[in-house]
């Protein structure tokens, strides 16, 4: 079994979505991203952090009276052949598997789940 990737939550979010974007995660075969998200949000001590399955859900548990979901989906199309594996830059542009759908958008989340300890609403983050 391949070991965890870890992800780094201090990187710029093009970084972050480039290492997201190289954990290969084909629908229904999501359990390493899973895992990789799972170790990254476990640590951040102002986040409740629950999991079923490959679903995860961190959550801020503040009492405010009102939550924003922020909400994404972790799998790709197959590869292609030969596989676009792994994400590139090319000038100004990512390239790679889920760069636009799904994994741009699970990198703001994440980044925003690391930096978020106040926000004025609780915020859900699902993956």
């Amino acid at each position: 079994m391949p070991s965890t990737p870890r992800l780094d939550l201090a990187a710029d979010v093009v970084t972050l979505t480039a290492a997201l974007c190289d954990i290969e995660s084909v629908s229904g075969d999501e359990q390493q991203i899973s895992d990789a998200i799972d170790a990254v949000l476990r640590p951040l001590g102002h986040l409740e952090v629950t999991r079923d399955g490959r679903t995860i859900i961190a959550r801020t548990n503040l009492g405010r009276p009102e939550r924003v979901l922020l909400a994404g989906h972790m799998d790709t199309v197959p590869l292609t052949d030969p596989p676009n594996l792994p994400a590139r830059r090319d000038g100004d542009t990512l390239v790679g598997r889920g760069t636009c759908a799904m994994k741009g958008g699970l990198a703001v989340q994440l980044r925003l789940a690391a930096q978020l300890w106040a926000p004025g609403r609780d915020l859900p983050f699902v993956f």
